[in-house]
Protein backbone atom coordinates (compact mmCIF):
# COMPACT_ATOMS: atom_id res chain seq x y z
CA UNK A 1 0.00 0.00 0.00
CA UNK A 2 1.40 3.53 -0.85
CA UNK A 3 0.18 6.57 0.47
CA UNK A 4 2.16 8.52 -1.49
CA UNK A 5 0.88 11.54 -3.30
CA UNK A 6 -2.03 12.09 -0.13
CA UNK A 7 -2.29 15.33 2.20
CA UNK A 8 -0.45 14.69 5.31
CA UNK A 9 -3.22 13.98 7.24
CA UNK A 10 -4.68 11.50 4.90
CA UNK A 11 -1.56 9.65 4.73
CA UNK A 12 -1.05 10.05 8.62
CA UNK A 13 -4.73 8.34 8.65
CA UNK A 14 -4.40 5.61 6.32
CA UNK A 15 -0.94 4.39 7.93
CA UNK A 16 -2.89 4.66 11.26
CA UNK A 17 -5.76 2.34 10.18
CA UNK A 18 -3.28 -0.21 8.34
CA UNK A 19 -1.24 -0.70 11.62
CA UNK A 20 -4.39 -0.59 13.91
CA UNK A 21 -5.47 -3.44 11.92
CA UNK A 22 -2.35 -5.04 11.96
CA UNK A 23 -2.25 -4.76 15.73
CA UNK A 24 -5.47 -5.92 16.71
CA UNK A 25 -5.89 -8.74 14.53
CA UNK A 26 -2.41 -10.17 15.34
CA UNK A 27 -0.33 -9.47 12.54
CA UNK A 28 1.79 -8.05 15.56
CA UNK A 29 1.93 -9.40 18.78
CA UNK A 30 2.52 -7.63 21.79
CA UNK A 31 5.75 -6.36 22.85
CA UNK A 32 7.14 -6.56 19.04
CA UNK A 33 9.23 -3.65 17.81
CA UNK A 34 7.41 -1.34 15.50
CA UNK A 35 10.38 -0.51 12.93
CA UNK A 36 9.74 3.26 11.31
CA UNK A 37 12.35 2.05 8.31
CA UNK A 38 10.27 -0.66 7.57
CA UNK A 39 6.66 1.05 7.42
CA UNK A 40 8.36 3.83 5.25
CA UNK A 41 9.47 1.41 2.88
CA UNK A 42 5.84 -0.28 3.14
CA UNK A 43 3.86 2.80 2.29
CA UNK A 44 6.16 5.02 0.36
CA UNK A 45 6.06 7.58 2.61
CA UNK A 46 7.83 10.26 4.81
CA UNK A 47 9.87 9.62 8.01
CA UNK A 48 7.40 12.31 10.08
CA UNK A 49 4.08 10.38 8.69
CA UNK A 50 5.07 7.28 10.42
CA UNK A 51 6.00 9.22 13.73
CA UNK A 52 2.69 10.90 13.66
CA UNK A 53 1.05 7.64 12.86
CA UNK A 54 2.65 5.80 15.62
CA UNK A 55 1.80 8.89 17.96
CA UNK A 56 -1.75 8.53 17.13
CA UNK A 57 -1.93 4.76 17.97
CA UNK A 58 0.25 5.72 20.87
CA UNK A 59 -2.92 7.97 21.86
CA UNK A 60 -5.63 5.17 21.39
CA UNK A 61 -3.80 3.37 23.57
CA UNK A 62 -2.65 0.13 20.99
CA UNK A 63 1.36 1.27 21.28
CA UNK A 64 4.09 2.01 23.63
CA UNK A 65 6.92 4.50 22.63
CA UNK A 66 9.78 4.01 25.36
CA UNK A 67 13.25 6.21 24.78
CA UNK A 68 15.86 4.66 22.80
CA UNK A 69 13.80 1.43 22.25
CA UNK A 70 11.38 3.26 19.57
CA UNK A 71 7.52 1.96 19.79
CA UNK A 72 6.02 -1.63 20.23
CA UNK A 73 3.22 -2.91 21.10
CA UNK A 74 1.04 -2.43 23.90
CA UNK A 75 1.66 -5.48 26.63
CA UNK A 76 -1.41 -5.27 29.25
CA UNK A 77 -0.42 -6.90 32.02
CA UNK A 78 -3.47 -9.32 34.00
CA UNK A 79 -3.60 -6.64 36.36
CA UNK A 80 -4.06 -3.36 33.65
CA UNK A 81 -6.66 -6.60 32.18
CA UNK A 82 -8.42 -6.65 34.96
CA UNK A 83 -8.59 -2.33 35.49
CA UNK A 84 -9.64 -1.99 32.55
CA UNK A 85 -12.53 -4.33 32.42
CA UNK A 86 -13.96 -3.32 35.98
CA UNK A 87 -14.31 0.32 34.53
CA UNK A 88 -16.03 -1.24 30.54
CA UNK A 89 -18.18 -3.57 33.84
CA UNK A 90 -19.10 -0.12 35.28
CA UNK A 91 -20.25 2.04 32.28
CA UNK A 92 -21.90 -0.91 30.55
CA UNK A 93 -24.14 -2.01 33.23
CA UNK A 94 -24.92 1.38 34.09
CA UNK A 95 -25.77 2.29 30.61
CA UNK A 96 -28.01 -0.51 30.25
CA UNK A 97 -30.09 0.18 33.30
CA UNK A 98 -30.58 3.60 31.72
CA UNK A 99 -31.88 2.35 28.70
CA UNK A 100 -35.24 4.60 27.37
CA UNK A 101 -38.17 2.58 27.37
CA UNK A 102 -40.06 2.27 25.86
CA UNK A 103 -38.10 1.82 22.91
CA UNK A 104 -38.07 4.75 20.56
CA UNK A 105 -39.42 2.71 17.57
CA UNK A 106 -36.50 4.42 15.14
CA UNK A 107 -34.38 3.58 17.58
CA UNK A 108 -34.70 0.08 17.67
CA UNK A 109 -35.06 -0.45 14.21
CA UNK A 110 -31.68 0.93 13.67
CA UNK A 111 -30.23 -1.31 16.43
CA UNK A 112 -31.88 -4.11 14.42
CA UNK A 113 -29.91 -3.62 11.46
CA UNK A 114 -26.61 -3.06 13.16
CA UNK A 115 -27.46 -6.61 14.45
CA UNK A 116 -28.33 -7.85 11.36
CA UNK A 117 -24.80 -6.44 9.87
CA UNK A 118 -22.98 -8.05 12.26
CA UNK A 119 -24.69 -11.05 11.34
CA UNK A 120 -23.84 -11.23 8.19
CA UNK A 121 -20.12 -10.03 8.96
CA UNK A 122 -20.10 -13.19 11.20
CA UNK A 123 -21.56 -15.64 8.31
CA UNK A 124 -18.54 -13.88 5.54
CA UNK A 125 -15.67 -14.20 8.22
CA UNK A 126 -13.88 -11.28 7.72
CA UNK A 127 -12.24 -10.17 10.50
CA UNK A 128 -12.13 -6.49 9.79
CA UNK A 129 -16.25 -6.60 9.18
CA UNK A 130 -17.08 -8.25 12.15
CA UNK A 131 -14.58 -5.38 14.40
CA UNK A 132 -16.03 -2.82 12.48
CA UNK A 133 -19.89 -3.98 12.83
CA UNK A 134 -19.48 -4.97 16.22
CA UNK A 135 -18.31 -1.70 17.32
CA UNK A 136 -21.37 -0.36 15.42
CA UNK A 137 -23.83 -2.60 17.26
CA UNK A 138 -22.64 -1.20 20.72
CA UNK A 139 -22.23 2.12 19.99
CA UNK A 140 -25.84 2.04 18.24
CA UNK A 141 -26.98 -0.30 21.35
CA UNK A 142 -25.97 2.62 23.98
CA UNK A 143 -27.47 5.68 21.84
CA UNK A 144 -30.39 4.04 23.86
CA UNK A 145 -29.63 6.20 26.67
CA UNK A 146 -29.77 9.51 25.34
CA UNK A 147 -27.00 10.35 26.96
CA UNK A 148 -24.10 11.32 24.58
CA UNK A 149 -21.21 11.42 27.13
CA UNK A 150 -22.12 8.60 28.33
CA UNK A 151 -21.72 7.03 24.98
CA UNK A 152 -18.41 9.06 24.35
CA UNK A 153 -17.19 7.45 27.63
CA UNK A 154 -18.06 3.88 26.81
CA UNK A 155 -16.12 4.55 23.26
CA UNK A 156 -13.62 5.77 24.80
CA UNK A 157 -13.27 2.51 27.09
CA UNK A 158 -13.37 0.67 24.85
CA UNK A 159 -10.85 1.91 22.00
CA UNK A 160 -8.16 1.38 25.16
CA UNK A 161 -9.29 -2.44 24.89
CA UNK A 162 -8.78 -2.64 20.92
CA UNK A 163 -5.44 -4.57 21.84
CA UNK A 164 -7.33 -7.06 23.94
CA UNK A 165 -10.81 -7.22 22.66
CA UNK A 166 -9.98 -8.07 18.94
CA UNK A 167 -7.68 -11.13 19.64
CA UNK A 168 -10.58 -13.15 20.32
CA UNK A 169 -12.03 -12.79 16.77
CA UNK A 170 -10.55 -15.63 15.90
CA UNK A 171 -11.31 -17.73 18.09
CA UNK A 172 -13.85 -21.00 16.94
CA UNK A 173 -16.92 -19.75 17.85
CA UNK A 174 -16.70 -16.59 20.06
CA UNK A 175 -17.91 -14.11 16.56
CA UNK A 176 -21.11 -16.61 16.77
CA UNK A 177 -21.58 -16.46 20.38
CA UNK A 178 -21.29 -12.63 19.84
CA UNK A 179 -24.21 -12.61 17.14
CA UNK A 180 -26.52 -14.85 19.57
CA UNK A 181 -25.57 -12.69 22.57
CA UNK A 182 -26.50 -9.76 20.62
CA UNK A 183 -30.04 -10.90 19.23
CA UNK A 184 -30.48 -11.36 23.10
CA UNK A 185 -29.85 -7.94 24.43
CA UNK A 186 -32.41 -6.94 21.64
CA UNK A 187 -34.98 -9.40 22.42
CA UNK A 188 -34.27 -8.07 26.73
CA UNK A 189 -35.13 -4.09 25.57
CA UNK A 190 -38.22 -6.03 23.84
CA UNK A 191 -39.33 -7.23 26.87
CA UNK A 192 -38.55 -3.75 29.06
CA UNK A 193 -36.11 -6.16 30.65
CA UNK A 194 -32.88 -3.90 32.05
CA UNK A 195 -31.67 -6.24 34.78
CA UNK A 196 -31.02 -8.70 32.26
CA UNK A 197 -29.66 -6.60 29.80
CA UNK A 198 -26.87 -5.18 31.80
CA UNK A 199 -25.94 -8.67 32.76
CA UNK A 200 -25.77 -9.57 28.91
CA UNK A 201 -23.62 -6.52 28.17
CA UNK A 202 -21.32 -7.30 31.12
CA UNK A 203 -20.51 -10.73 30.64
CA UNK A 204 -20.10 -10.57 26.97
CA UNK A 205 -17.33 -9.04 27.26
CA UNK A 206 -15.67 -11.96 29.45
CA UNK A 207 -14.67 -14.57 26.10
CA UNK A 208 -12.30 -12.55 24.83
CA UNK A 209 -10.37 -10.94 27.82
CA UNK A 210 -10.40 -14.21 29.30
CA UNK A 211 -8.40 -15.79 25.73
CA UNK A 212 -5.93 -12.39 25.89
CA UNK A 213 -5.10 -13.00 29.37
CA UNK A 214 -4.71 -16.92 28.87
CA UNK A 215 -2.62 -16.12 25.57
CA UNK A 216 -0.36 -12.84 26.82
CA UNK A 217 -0.59 -12.81 30.63
CA UNK A 218 1.46 -14.27 33.51
CA UNK A 219 -0.70 -16.78 35.66
CA UNK A 220 -1.89 -15.16 38.38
Amino acid sequence: MSVHGTTTAEAVSLVVGELERDIIFGSFLPRQRLYEDEFILRFDTKRHIVRAALQELERRGIVERHPNRGAVVRHFSREEVAALYELRAILHDAAARRMRLPADPSWLDALRTAQEQHAKAVAGGDLGEIFAANSQFHRRLFEGTGNSYLVEAIDLSNAKTHGIRSHGLGVPGLPEKARDEHLAMIEAIEAGDLEKLAFLCVAHMNPARAFYEAKYCRPG
